[in-house]
């Protein structure tokens, strides 16, 4: 179960660097309580402790901020074209 969480925790910023599109702020919000809801039925890991919803929301929260961050970075730092047309150097 923490390697899902890790995976996730890196994941979800590495993919909206990636994209570099605001949606990407999305896949936390979707991703942690879909990985919560597989806990709750069993589909991985033994179910749910006592205090898994401030897990819950800590962990969506960094989600998007650190996504956030990356997508901002990604931005700046590389600009999206316009045209639509990927720059071959």
């Amino acid at each position: 179960m923490e390697a899902i969480a890790v995976t996730l925790l890196i994941a979800f910023p590495v993919a909206g660097a990636i994209l570099r599109r605001w949606t990407a702020l999305t896949l936390p919000l979707v991703g942690w309580p879909l990985f919560y809801l597989g806990l709750d039925q069993g589909w991985w890991g033994y179910g749910l402790g006592d205090g898994w919803q401030d897990s819950a929301v800590a962990l969506t929260l960094v989600g998007v901020v650190t996504t956030a961050l990356l997508v901002g970075l990604a931005r700046r730092f590389k600009p999206r074209r316009s045209d639509g047309l990927a720059h071959v150097a």
